[in-house]
C-alpha cells in the first residue's frame, strides 16, 4: 500500500451507462455493479417512505430486465482490461434474469456468493429476505486478480489464506452502515465493497463503479488506494455521492486490513478442521 501520502484519482460521470461506459475501452481492472432492482418501491414501508429518500422508478418486466442486464453487462465486458473481473450485487427477485443475461455474454461465472445480513424487511407469512447474491465474473477464466484475505487458525492449513462463498458481518446489516448517507434508498455496506476491492484488485488499479448510487464504492476505493470512476444516471444523486465519497476531502489510503467478519464455522455451528 502506498505510504507517500498520494491520493487516488476519483470522479463521477453522469448519464446512461450504455452511452458513457463505451468511452472507456479496456480501462478497468475491476468493475462493481449494484444494478437497479427492477421493482417498484413500496412508498408505504417505513424505510422507503421516509422523507429523506429520493425514490426511483425502475420497474421492468422479466424479459425487459434480462435484456437490460445483457446490454449493460456487455458494456462492462468491453470496459474491462483483459485480466479484469466484475462483481454484480443483486437481490433474489432478479438474480435469475441477471444469470440468464450473463450466459449470453462472454463473461465467465467464477463464483456465486451469498451475503447474509442480520436484518431484512419484516414479513409474517413468508421468510424474511436477509441475503443478497454477489456474482463474481471474469473476462478470462484463467487470468484475473484474486488475493484471499481470510485465514482460520483452527484448520489443518494454518495461516493459508482462503475465501468462502458465504459472507457475514454481525456488526453490519443492509441498512446500519455508519457510512450511510441520506437520500438514497439502497446502499451496500462499506464492509462488502472493501472486501471486493481488496480481493480482486491491487493498489493503483482502476475500478469502475457502475450504477454508483450513493457513491459507496468510490469511498471504498479512495480508502484503499484505488483509482475509481463512478457512473450514475440520476443527476439528483450528485450531492449524496459527493457527501458519502467525501469529494474535495483529502483521504490518505490506509493499510490493507479487511473489516473483521465472523468466523462462519462458529456461525454455522460446524467443525472446520478438514479444510
Amino acid at each position: 500500500m502506498p505510504t507517500d501520502g498520494k491520493e487516488s484519482s476519483y470522479e463521477v460521470v453522469f448519464g446512461d451507462v450504455l452511452e458513457t461506459l463505451p468511452n472507456y475501452p479496456e480501462k478497468f481492472n475491476l468493475i462493481i455493479a449494484d444494478p437497479p432492482f427492477g421493482l417498484e418501491f413500496d412508498k408505504g414501508s417505513h424505510e422507503y417512505g421516509a422523507d429523506d429518500y429520493i425514490l426511483y422508478d425502475d420497474k421492468f418486466s422479466g424479459d425487459e430486465y434480462e435484456e437490460f442486464s445483457f446490454k449493460w453487462i456487455s458494456a462492462c465486458h468491453g470496459a474491462l482490461a483483459k485480466s479484469g473481473a466484475m462483481y454484480v450485487i443483486s437481490g433474489w427477485t432478479r438474480v435469475g434474469e441477471i444469470l440468464n443475461a450473463v450466459k449470453r455474454t462472454r463473461f465467465h461465472l467464477i463464483n456465486h456468493i451469498i451475503w447474509h445480513f442480520g436484518w431484512g424487511v419484516f414479513a409474517r407469512k413468508r421468510y424474511v429476505t436477509s441475503h443478497y447474491h454477489v456474482l463474481f465474473l471474469a473476462k478470462d477464466k484463467n487470468d484475473y486478480c484474486f488475493v484471499p484475505q481470510f485465514s482460520n487458525p483452527n484448520t489443518k492449513r494454518k495461516g493459508e489464506k482462503y475465501e468462502e462463498d458465504v459472507w457475514y458481518w454481525p456488526q453490519y446489516n443492509r441498512g446500519n452502515d455508519p457510512d450511510r448517507a441520506p437520500n438514497h434508498p439502497c446502499q451496500i455496506s462499506l464492509a462488502v465493497l472493501e472486501k471486493i476491492v481488496l480481493i480482486s484488485s491491487k493498489p493503483g488499479d482502476w475500478i469502475g463503479d457502475v450504477f454508483s448510487g450513493s457513491g459507496g464504492t468510490i469511498l471504498a476505493c479512495r480508502r484503499l488506494g484505488r483509482n475509481v470512476i463512478g457512473f450514475e444516471k440520476k443527476k439528483e444523486y450528485e450531492s449524496t455521492i459527493r457527501q458519502k465519497a467525501k469529494f474535495g476531502e483529502k483521504i490518505i489510503p490506509r493499510a490493507e486490513k479487511l473489516v473483521k467478519k465472523v468466523d462462519l464455522t462458529t456461525f454455522l455451528g460446524e467443525n472446520d478442521k478438514d479444510r
